[in-house]
């Protein structure tokens, strides 16, 4: 092989062959085709902004609704109980206080009412507190059942608590005992032992609301006012029947009667005492 061959065998090819030329029509075309998908690219973007603004705008609203028309009003439903007439051997309806003590020690039958706490009631009113408090979930509102049945000891604790509590404000035995009875009943006139009573308090803010007439103010008492008696629950102690019930407000205590006998209280506007005695009257 001569020299001149030698050179042709490993002559390397150009490494960039020359670009072929684009006729009008092709170069039309590439030009239409960047056109659409920029086109594309361009509505698609539009795209992604107006869904994330209309579902920015979607959320919001609600919330803006909300600042300018305040929280949702609870509003209970109108009344009528032409057809109701009180049964005082309903056993929903028994009365316990100082003036009425148990006789002997109830054995009702109950039932966990709020599986956070570990509460019983008795088994109907446990029922009736769960659709309560889910219902009352539906709307934003937390409810706790923070003390529902109680035995003996349990019930003879708390007025010893309530009578401590006195006697280290600076009364006498004597005194201490009246006024704590008028807060915590005694033992045998404390309507725990039935089953049918419910403390029932609320988070708000991520904070339990306090045992005391602040809670008045929550959004789970408004609520509990407008709706409790549909679910057989009232008021036990209300602010303006200190008189016949003989106790203290408590705006977090709570008791189950069912539902017709609830509804037909709420609506007379009287004390559990009251009701009953104007219904041995009539």
């Amino acid at each position: 092989m001569d020299q001149n061959q030698q050179h042709d065998s490993t002559r390397q090819p150009p490494r960039h062959a020359a670009k072929k030329r684009l006729t009008k029509k092709q170069w039309q075309r590439r030009r239409r085709l960047r056109l659409v998908r920029n086109w594309a690219v361009f509505l698609s973007a539009c795209g992604a902004i107006m869904f994330m603004m209309t579902s920015g705008i979607l959320w919001l609203l609600p919330k803006a609704h909300a600042l300018v028309a305040g929280p949702k009003a609870f509003t209970p439903a109108v009344y009528e109980g032409e057809n109701y007439a009180v049964d005082l051997n309903d056993k929903r309806l028994v009365l316990v206080n100082a003036n009425l003590p148990l006789e002997a020690e109830p054995a009702p039958e109950l039932a966990a009412a709020d599986d956070a706490t570990g509460q019983q009631l008795e088994a109907e009113a446990a029922e009736a507190y769960r659709q309560m408090a889910e219902a009352a979930k539906a709307d934003s509102v937390t409810l706790t059942l923070v003390t529902g049945w109680q035995d003996e000891a349990a019930r003879e604790a708390a007025f010893d608590a309530a009578k401590q509590t006195f006697v280290e404000q600076g009364c006498d035995e004597t005194e201490a005992e009246t006024k704590a009875a008028m807060v915590q009943p005694r033992a045998n006139a404390n309507e725990a032992a039935t089953g049918y009573a419910a403390d029932i308090l609320s988070v708000e803010n991520g904070k339990t609301a306090a045992r005391d007439a602040s809670f008045a103010k929550t959004r789970a008492y408004e609520w509990l006012s407008a709706y409790a008696a549909e679910y057989g629950f009232i008021l036990r102690w209300p602010e303006d029947r200190q008189a016949a019930t003989g106790m203290v407000y408590e705006p977090w205590h709570w008791r189950y009667v069912g539902t017709e006998n609830a509804l037909a209280i709420r609506d007379s506007g009287l004390s559990l005492e009251e009701f009953l005695a104007s219904a041995r009257l009539s």
